[in-house]
């Protein structure tokens, strides 16, 4: 079950539960989609562990309808507004119904008003006519014309199942199958007409969608605001961009519904089983070209994690240099996904979260090495401290100094006074610096104490938190995403703390060195899309204004970058004239 919210906590307070009460046969999951906006949802929902709760920072109905079915597990996927009330038997009705008629690929529920009004929620598709009658003066002053009744299909008894065209997304039961098919919901539709668009889709490849009479909600239709506003404009725009559809198939023109090539299927009863954390420790590690770190990093574990239960989950993005061939030849028993090309660093590490087994998840860098007892240690404290959600451990140099891998949440004030800035470099121990950088750690390194993130090299956290907020979000292409989740981790009521009960060597720098201007550009594209989900005021000035100064930071980065390349082949050219000259001689 998918629920979006966007301040309407006082709603999901009456609608949760209506859902817990439900006496079901079935196994059912709840997920929200919540874009955050203090409006006390995350205080709810920790009164409500089993409901897993997805943090999205853009408001759009079908783009965070299609961020709760790409996490959803269930043969079905019940859309349902947060607006609702669950009547009892709903649940088990709808997935009774749609077992019973495999070709239906969309259901409805029999829908009234909190004044016990039906509401029609299962309709014929829209025509010039009908738009015209029901938002004109006609349709209000003559409800019972014959264009309404035949759009709202008035002519059926809604006392009874039936089949119809489409049905409304308060309570919109989809099957499994149906969209992988047809694909997810066209995220252009900001609001409203997802729903429309995706049952004609459904239709034109042969399901059927259907009315359930014995399934029940109650629709409280709360509006987010009234009046002409940008919601109202937005439904005019979904409206056009639906009719405008339908205009290029009848021409012949191509149809550009997005495709489900990202959506999880249905997961088979074996990975269901080993979904089940049945491990003490995964450790999940991406790696690209990074052939020889990547075996000194694996050969490291087994003392790391000497006395508890573990596994290595490796992830490939696309290596040629051998590391696929190395991984099926040295660690057979290592569960191994090898992309074909390189799908970005956050996205293959939520490959390998999708199949580990452990209590605890581990985000591990392929340039990192254990020293003996590290993560045993680690799981051994998170055991006895439950109210740490998320840990990272010390992180050491090469030469074995500390790392500095804890920092503050980012500020405005860290666009000058960051770790890489020219005023941190002459000014290493000014006040700002040391605040975002947290040195103070220096004091006592041994120190257990809570920051606010810590370092993705050695990202640990529990099991039950990841199914409570969900994988890491893969807007973030490398970078960042560590601070994401670690701002999620505390908006979920629980901690982040350095546990420096073990240590972890990362050779930082060894395995990016082929690509700097890529990730350079990757990096500073992540800090804007971190300001825009967490820091924006939806302020058009204070927008543009962070962007263009993310903007000229990475040009001036890249510019040191580009001169630092020109001058190591300036002096690789006079070496190499130097050496001629020399044998000349």
């Amino acid at each position: 079950m998918v629920i979006i919210n966007w301040r309407l906590a006082e709603e999901l307070r009456g609608v949760i539960p209506t859902i817990r009460a439900q006496q079901t046969r079935h196994n059912v999951e709840t997920i929200v989609v919540n874009k955050p906006s203090g409006d006390g949802t995350e205080e709810l929902l920790r009164e409500h562990p089993w409901v897993r709760l997805i943090s999205h920072d853009v408001f759009g109905i079908a783009e965070m309808r299609n961020v709760g079915i790409k996490a959803a597990r269930g043969r079905y996927c019940l859309m349902l507004d947060a607006d609702t009330e669950v009547l009892p038997g709903c649940f088990d009705a709808l997935v009774d119904f749609m077992d019973r008629h495999p070709q239906v690929g969309a259901c409805g529920a029999r829908t009234r008003r909190l004044n016990g009004e039906v509401e029609y929620n299962i309709k014929r598709f829209y025509n010039l006519t009908t738009i015209a009658v029901r938002r004109s003066p006609l349709g209000r002053l003559w409800p019972d014309n014959p264009w309404n009744r035949r759009h709202l299909m008035l002519d059926k008894d809604h006392g009874r199942s039936f089949y119809g065209d489409w049905v409304a997304g308060a309570c919109f039961c989809m099957r499994r199958e149906a969209i992988e098919e047809a694909g997810l919901f066209d995220d252009r539709y900001y609001f409203g007409f997802e729903d429309v668009d995706w049952c004609w889709r459904v239709k034109r490849r042969g399901w059927k969608v259907a009315f359930c009479a014995n399934a029940g909600i109650i629709h409280k239709v709360q509006r987010m605001s009234a009046g002409i506003n940008r919601l109202t404009v937005e439904h005019l725009r979904s409206g056009l961009l639906f009719w405008w559809k339908i205009q290029r198939t009848r021409l012949g023109l191509s149809d550009r519904s997005p495709t489900l090539k990202q959506a999880r299927p249905a997961l088979s009863a074996s990975e269901v089983n080993r979904r089940a954390p049945d491990l003490d420790i995964s450790l999940v590690i991406i790696n690209s070209n990074g052939k020889g770190l990547l075996k000194a990093c694996l050969d490291s574990l087994p003392v790391a994690c000497e006395g508890i239960t573990w596994e290595a989950v490796v992830v490939d993005n696309g290596s040629t240099d051998g590391s696929v061939e190395m991984m099926r030849r040295e660690y057979p028993d290592t569960p191994f996904v090898a992309n074909r090309d390189n799908r970005g660093f956050t996205r293959a590490n939520n490959q390998g979260l999708a199949i580990a087994r452990g209590r605890y998840l581990v985000l591990l860098n392929n340039d990192t090495e254990a020293k003996p007892d590290s993560f045993a240690a680690a799981v051994r404290y998170l055991d006895e401290h439950k109210d740490i959600g998320a840990a990272g451990l010390k992180l050491l140099n090469t030469d074995g100094t500390r790392q500095l891998s804890c920092r503050r949440f980012p500020s405005f004030q860290q666009a000058l006074f960051n770790r890489y800035s020219l005023l941190t470099r002459l000014f290493p121990n000014n006040a700002y610096s040391r605040s975002y950088l947290m040195t103070d750690l220096d004091e006592d390194e041994n120190a257990v104490r809570d920051v606010d993130w810590v370092s993705g090299a050695c990202l640990i956290f529990r099991r039950s938190l990841y199914d409570r907020i969900g994988p890491l979000d893969e807007r973030y292409w490398m970078y960042s995403e560590d601070v994401d989740y670690c701002l999620r981790v505390w908006k979920a009521g629980l901690r982040v703390s350095y546990v420096p009960v073990g240590a972890v060597f990362h050779h930082i720098g060894q395995d990016t060195g082929n690509y700097p201007f890529k990730l350079m550009i990757e990096r500073h594209r992540s800090m804007y899309r971190f300001y825009k989900k967490h820091y924006s005021r939806e302020l058009l000035f204070l927008d543009v204004a962070t962007a263009v100064m993310v903007a000229c930071r990475c040009g001036v980065k890249l510019s040191g970058l580009a001169w630092k390349r020109h001058a190591k082949a300036r002096e690789r050219r006079i070496a190499a004239l130097q050496s001629q000259g020399g044998g000349a001689s």
